[in-house]
């Protein structure tokens, strides 16, 4: 048996769970009491948050520290430290002031309009206490329209003290002043998060503390640090997430480094290539902003992310944490890092964050308003792009070893139950997430306003008891997806680069159409490609291995993508634009140079000198009339924003993993190989619509097929037809493990399932009420119909556990009868009693299992249903949320059915 589902089934799966733990000062009973509730969950692990915490890093923190650490190793439970008082990271614990050398700096600039011909004339420089002059430049305007020029002239040399000397020559022209300032609208008393001196700062304010306190237990109980949203922070709230580089009037980020970068690499010229960030220049502007931005985020990504990353590293404990990727902001400016790859690539674990609703079951196709109800989500990006590109970078840096972690379930409100935090969890699993940050457990009073919900609640939760349900099924399904390979054909392009150029198709959107078609991706950025190897058709990124790159829709590429794609489509890679094919904008960058060190720093083509790229230019112009040919012309071709002709090259290029006998656009899938075995994990995203389909799934040749059933940790055989593909049935919101591995003694065999009679369990039920605040149920039992209990106006704002019993009477047909039972529609957490005996439990559709220990004759089924706090709390969070019923409302049926060879 493959090792990992032996250890699964044996109940020895590690932990890969680290819950949000809030700290506000407690009182040391309450710390060990919420310590004990999560362990009690089957989670080994807590993430310690100042939330924020009175005396952070202070002795009042120690104190607390100090009683968690201990409860910690006396449970052999680890413990992390989200590393500031508040979030976002880089606060320092508020002690960078203003006009630090620690603090922000801005790249800034101002226009004068200037009409000529005009001789003697000068012009004011306004540069206030604190700024530092960079450059002047004149240029002349192209139209009416502000922002577009031409003939830009560096006259800084005409400077002298405050004012700048210079004739006007004829036409209109702009007068651009650039400078550095401390006066931005970024977060007061934050570190620049570019600067490497600052970041140092911020080291020795947060983490070396904690290596003096808990030094020996650095590497062991203690297990590393977590970043919240740290951010390049030139602007906050005026452009939200939309702080894309270009915006005239958009601070900019600034440092001694960068400023020294920008003078070394663009030389004299490097203030016009400055005022090219704000303006349009034509190509001066395109190439100006992709090396702007290269150059930014280098330096975030060694500076910050990196330089923690191997302070870490050379403590002996773990860097993780997960930056603001909202709506495309993984590419921007502002409250983003500006390319998620290089923001991350110092860490251990990649990492990504679902909190305030920002995937809804449905809404991949849709925007749709989030928390407040007026700003909008982009669901494409939240659904199909966001956990697909944190995967990816787990999977393609090394040092991550495949582990990508998911910061999950926060500020929902209190209307998310245990069935969407399934929901949630089993979409990221599906996606190669395989490490999770459940936010949070709070020790602050309940009810705590603070993002709920909150998991414990100090027992007031009333689907806590079932939490832990949720926990195993968790750890058991991220065991088997950790330590070894994800598998995929397909190499999707990462466009970051290509929207600082210009117009382009976001990733997400060929990703949601590939995984609609059952075809699984890696997503990979420029500088991994430019670093990779290409050979025999295939390309080596990472530790995967792909048959074909997918381009989305772009007005530009920059010259160092089309001179690697050159190169590999000369050595048989095929090379596919889903649009047209694109320009190339000239750039002496390379990524892989610059920031991508561990990879070699050879060209794609395994050191082979690369292709010009005015010749790989014309090369993609060949191809589009010859892309028939096999060659390296024919290797590169456009799909032309066709679909369908997409899909038709995939599939000469490709051979698929699953493909089904018809449409199935709800399935998701995730092909992940371990040594002795080989999983596919299928989930139905459709929240409305069920699946049964069978699908032809590639396999190990000799290997027997199993369905994992993670939630019940039971192994079940796998149906095939005449044609030998594998029957898929699952509900709206399932998900289902399947299994190819050894075949061995004491393992199920496929048998024929044969159905007896059903029965409906309708009339009255004897039901009672518990309230979430009360200890048992407060009076005996009364019978009626099934119903919504909070649709009644005596019970509209209970909130608590609802018992229902009924006997029925069963007269097996033969000897070994098992009773299936559905109950039907249920609000939401359910536990099943048959006989005084425990059954099963349930948190999400569909709700039915077996029923095992059923007497003939007459037999007692006791049903308890947990539905969740909004409906007494009614939160603002989740006045954004369509708010569920509450109770088992059935119908409730059972069938008899026996197993035959």
């Amino acid at each position: 048996m493959e090792q990992r589902l032996k250890e699964v089934l044996q109940g020895e799966e590690e932990n890969y769970i680290l819950p949000f733990f809030w700290l506000h000062g407690e009182e040391g009973g309450k710390l060990k009491e919420m310590m004990e509730a999560v362990y009690s969950s089957g989670i080994r692990a807590v993430c310690v948050e100042s939330r924020p915490h009175p005396d952070f890093a202070g002795p009042g923190w120690w104190r607390d520290m100090d009683i968690i650490m201990e409860e910690a190793r006396k449970r052999k439970m680890r413990v992390w430290v989200l590393d500031d008082v508040h979030f976002p990271s880089g606060y320092c614990n508020g002690l960078v002031q203003e006009g630090s050398p620690y603090a922000k700096r801005y790249l800034d600039h101002y226009t004068i309009d200037a009409a000529g011909p005009r001789y003697g004339t000068s012009f004011f420089l306004s540069l206030e206490e604190g700024e530092e002059l960079i450059g002047v430049i004149a240029a002349k305007r192209a139209g009416r329209e502000v922002g577009e020029i031409r003939n830009p002239v560096d006259i800084t040399d005409r400077v002298r003290g405050k004012v700048v000397y210079w004739d006007i020559p004829e036409g209109y022209w702009n007068i651009i002043v650039i400078k550095s300032t401390f006066t931005g609208t970024g977060r007061k008393k934050y570190v620049n998060t570019i600067d490497a001196a600052s970041v140092r700062f911020f080291l020795d304010t947060v983490y070396e503390p904690h290596l003096e306190h808990y030094r020996d237990d650095f590497g062991h109980t203690f297990a590393g640090f977590f970043s919240d949203e740290p951010e390049l922070g030139n602007c906050v709230g005026e452009y939200g997430h939309n702080a894309g580089i270009g915006r005239p009037d958009m601070r900019l980020p600034w440092g001694e480094e960068l400023s020294c970068l920008v003078k070394d690499y663009w030389g004299d010229g490097f203030a016009v290539h400055l005022a090219a960030l704000w303006n349009r220049m034509g190509d001066v502007t395109r190439e100006s902003r992709y090396e702007y931005m290269n150059m930014v985020t280098d330096l975030y990504g060694t500076n910050f992310c990196g330089q923690i990353g191997e302070w870490c590293a050379a403590h002996g404990v773990a860097y993780i944490g997960h930056v603001i990727e909202d709506n495309g902001t993984h590419a921007r400016l502002g409250l983003g890092t500006g390319h998620y790859f290089k923001a991350l690539w110092g860490q251990h674990m990649s990492g990504i964050d679902v909190v305030l609703q920002q995937i809804r079951p449905g809404y991949d196709k849709m925007d749709f308003y989030h928390i407040g109800g007026k700003a909008a989500y982009n669901g494409t990006f939240f659904h199909h792009g966001l956990a697909k590109m944190g995967a990816s970078l787990g999977h393609l840096d090394p040092k991550k070893k495949g582990r990508t972690m998911c910061e999950v379930y926060g500020a929902y409100g209190w209307s998310e139950g245990l069935k969407l935090m399934k929901w949630l969890t089993d979409h990221m699993l599906v996606r190669g997430v395989n490490w999770f940050v459940p936010h949070a457990f709070t020790a602050a009073p309940f009810p705590d306003p603070d993002c709920p919900p909150h998991f414990y609640g100090w027992g007031n939760n009333p689907q806590f008891p079932w939490f832990s349900s949720l926990c195993h099924y968790m750890n058991r399904m991220s065991h088997l997806l950790n330590g070894g390979q994800h598998v995929a054909d397909i190499a999707l392009l990462y466009t970051a680069e290509m929207e600082w150029m210009g117009a382009y198709q976001p990733f997400e959107e060929i990703g949601m159409f590939l995984a609609e078609n059952q075809l699984d991706y890696e997503v990979i950025p420029i500088g991994i490609l430019e670093g990779s190897e290409t050979a025999g058709g295939r390309l080596k990124a990472g530790s995967g291995e792909f048959r074909v790159l997918v381009v989305p829709d772009c007005e530009w590429i920059p010259e160092e993508l089309m001179a690697w794609i050159a190169d590999a489509a000369e050595n048989g890679l095929p090379i596919l634009f889903a649009g047209s094919f694109p320009g190339v904008v000239k750039s002496r960058w390379r990524q892989a140079e610059h920031f991508y060190g561990w990879m070699d720093r050879g060209s794609g083509s395994g050191g082979k000198e690369s292709t010009d790229s005015g010749d790989a230019k014309k090369w993609i112009e060949a191809g589009e009339q010859e892309n028939g040919q096999q060659n390296s012309r024919g290797n590169m071709v456009s799909a032309g924003n066709n679909p369908e002709k997409l899909l038709e090259k995939l599939d000469t290029y490709i051979h698929r993993d699953v493909r089904c006998c018809g449409p199935a656009p709800g399935l998701r899938y995730y092909h992940y190989s371990q040594p002795d075995g080989e999983y596919y994990m299928f989930f139905n995203e459709d929240p409305a619509v069920g699946i049964h389909t069978f699908a032809a799934v590639r396999e190990r040749e000799g290997y027997q097929a199993f369905w994992y059933q993670a939630f019940d940790n039971i192994l079940e055989p796998a149906y095939r037809n005449e044609k030998g593909e594998i029957e898929i049935t699952l509900a709206p919101g399932q998900a289902g493990m399947l299994m190819f591995g050894i075949e061995e003694a004491g393992l199920p065999k496929p048998k024929e399932k044969r159905q007896g009679k059903r029965i409906q369990l309708d009339g009255d039920w004897m039901i009672s009420l518990r309230r979430y605040d009360e200890k048992v149920f407060s009076c005996a039992g009364k019978p009626g119909k099934l119903r919504n209990i909070t649709a009644e106006e005596a019970t509209e704002d209970f909130s608590g556990t609802i018992r229902y019993e009924k006997e029925f009477i069963w007269n097996p047909q033969t000897d070994g009868e098992l009773l299936e039972i559905d109950f039907g529609t249920v609000y939401e957490t359910m536990e099943i009693w048959l006989n005084e005996e425990k059954s099963s439990v349930r948190i999400a559709p569909p709700y039915c299992c077996t029923l095992r220990n059923v007497r003939k004759g007459v037999n007692r089924l006791t049903v308890y249903v947990a539905n969740t706090l909004v409906h007494k709390f009614r939160d603002s969070f989740s006045a954004t949320m369509p708010v569920e019923g509450s109770g088992l409302l059935g119908p409730v049926e059972v069938q008899g059915y026996w197993q035959q060879d």
